[in-house]
């Protein structure tokens, strides 16, 4: 179990990696739609930038000019213009920042809803190859840090730039032999970070990928908690977590040891320059070729200049989580598994029968077929039932019918045009499928009826008296308004299972569909579903996939499947008349009951 589910987990990484002025170009984009506030954003650096040389500006100017004359005399002005500047400067800053993450939220908020409407469109086959835990981590976690990328990283890059350049000219304006030496950390940095850069790369897309690993098996693991502790899998659970943490150890310590080399180094070429400054403006201050104040103004800022130097490492850091979130993002954006319309889609109607044309299907390309051409119809106002051994392709009738899937030859018609030729939702609406696994959402029980859609007091009632559900109500404490839990833990199998009845008939399907939907129940409750089925079988075509079938006599027609072929076709009195498989069917049930 545990190399199985670290092979399974491990594959998040994006094979090819993009080029990175792209993703930065992709990101940008969602950031347009607030160009006014970007503009407002850039003035407020270019400010902040600028005050942070007035600073040192009134330092030489108090030292030079008042200090060293040693009188305070008309020093009133200059302090107060201090002071002034720094409380502008924390006005500035204050707004800067609260805009930045205005920006920053707002083009995430974008980002994520595209995402989440995204996945709404992706296929069934989409999410049987993808773990719900790292799709949640696209949505959640790797947005997260693209918005750190908008907040700390790319755009504070931008203020950093400015502010660095404002430092420059402002030294290079009172002295460039000091400035020569100040810049002349610079190729050495650049030397750094390329080596850091190289180093640390790859290794930060490593960890990201793992990391999703992780919350993916996590996911998994928790939602199936009960299964794995009734097959007491706590141990190999356990170990195949620790491998897929280990597996993520090793990736994070490698950008652990990359940022080990790289703080000092850049700690050692900034202390490196500010010494050599040092020394050339002592030197200088002895020839009387450099004042006191310039030299302390220069000491100030080249305080400043360092800070931002010396946050490179955490700004790439930063950028780095981000660019590896990116590339999984718009990997999972430029997924077109989908079911598609065509352009000229036509609205379904039914009104006569519903046809399968020598229909096939595999569910991988390539793979075995689990529907080999079949052929049968439905007519309007008709029960079909559909039985088989497992793994004779009945289910997968029902992914065909609703375009789940699409068929791989032949063809599946509504009243002669092909499902293909129809508009989805339209189709989908057509028809009212209920599972054997029924799925419960967390909130009330009218809310799991409803399903979002406008509430008709008169309706609800009528579906409730249908679906056999006005006991399980009246017995409930709120009523409808009783929460069920998350996945309905707060119901039982059976009603559930109701609730999945009265969902389907409040909207008014024209064909039902059922998969399997009496297998997992009490015998008191498959005699409720069956009073619904036939309550509704009146105006409902019917297409059932029965498990027991005694449920099925009364079909108009039956199918029988093996292994992916329709092998019989008739009602249930004339198959058994055949002998054949359908009568064996019958006849092993029969044993298993008696016995």
């Amino acid at each position: 179990m545990a190399d199985s589910s670290n092979t399974f987990f491990h594959s998040d990484q994006v094979e090819q990696q993009p080029m990175r002025h792209m993703l930065l170009w992709r990101l940008v984009s969602y950031l347009k739609p607030y160009w006014l506030g970007l503009l407002v954003l850039l003035v407020l650096m270019a400010a902040g930038a600028a005050l942070e040389v007035v600073p040192s500006e009134f330092t030489l100017r108090f030292l030079d000019h008042h200090l060293a004359t040693g009188t305070l005399r008309g020093s009133g002005p200059l302090v107060a213009a201090f002071i002034g500047s720094l409380v502008l400067a924390f006005f500035v800053q204050l707004g800067r920042y609260a805009l930045l993450s205005w920006v920053g939220q707002r083009a995430m908020l974008d980002l994520r809803q595209e995402l989440f409407a995204h996945l709404m469109r992706r296929s069934t086959s989409f999410f049987h190859h993808n773990p719900v835990g790292r799709l949640m981590t696209r949505v959640t976690t790797d947005v997260q840090n693209l918005n750190e990328m908008f907040s700390s990283g790319f755009v504070a890059v931008v203020g950093d730039a400015l502010t660095l350049l404002a430092i420059i000219i402002w030294m290079f304006s009172k002295h460039v032999g000091l400035s020569l030496i100040a810049l002349g950390i610079m190729p050495f940095l650049l030397l750094a970070t390329e080596i850091f850069r190289r180093q640390a790369g790859e290794a930060f897309r490593e960890t990201q990928g793992r990391y999703a690993a992780i919350q993916a098996f996590l996911q998994e693991q928790l939602s199936g908690i009960s299964l794995v502790q009734l097959n007491a899998r706590e141990t190999s659970s356990r170990d195949a977590f620790a491998g897929l943490n280990r597996s993520y150890l090793d990736a994070f310590i490698r950008t652990i040891f990359a940022y080990a080399v790289f703080f000092p180094v850049v700690e050692f070429i900034t202390s490196a320059t500010l010494a050599a400054l040092i020394l050339f403006a002592g030197y200088k201050l002895q020839a009387g070729a450099l004042t006191m104040g310039l030299l302390l103004a220069f000491i100030q800022q080249s305080g400043r200049f360092f800070r931002p130097i010396r946050e490179l490492a955490e700004r790439y850091n930063v950028m780095q989580t981000a660019m590896a979130s990116s590339e999984r993002i718009f990997k999972l954006l430029d997924n077109q598994d989908e079911i598609r319309e065509i352009e000229h889609a036509q609205v379904p109607t039914f009104r006569h029968e519903l046809r399968l044309e020598e229909v096939s299907f595999a569910y991988d390309e390539g793979g075995r077929d689990v529907v080999r051409g079949l052929s049968g119809v439905i007519p309007r106002g008709k029960r079909v039932a559909v039985v088989g051994h497992t793994g004779a392709g009945k289910s997968t009738l029902i992914n065909l019918l609703m375009r789940f899937y699409d068929v791989g030859k032949g063809r599946i018609t509504l009243d002669g045009l092909d499902l293909r030729e129809l508009r989805l939702k339209e189709l989908r609406g057509i028809f009212g499928l209920v599972l054997q696994d029924v799925f419960i959402f967390s909130g009330s029980l009218e809310e799991n009826i409803l399903l979002g859609r406008d509430r008709d007091a008169a309706r609800l009632l009528s579906v409730l008296e249908q679906s056999q559900l006005e006991d399980l109500v009246s017995r409930l404490p709120e009523g409808l308004e009783t929460q069920v839990g998350e996945r309905g833990q707060k119901l039982s199998a059976g009603e559930r299972q109701l609730v999945a009845f009265a969902r389907m008939l409040y909207g008014r399907p024209e064909i039902l569909l059922l998969d399997e939907a009496t297998a997992n129940i009490d015998s008191e409750t498959e005699h409720k579903i069956q009073t619904v089925i036939e309550r509704v079988s009146h105006r409902l075509t019917t297409f059932t996939i029965a498990h027991r079938l005694s449920t099925i006599r009364d079909a108009d027609e039956i199918w029988v499947m093996d292994q992916g072929r329709l092998i019989e076709r008739g009602n249930h009195d004339a198959l058994l008349e055949q002998g054949g498989h359908y009568a064996k069917l019958v006849k092993l049930q029969f044993e298993a009951v008696s016995a």
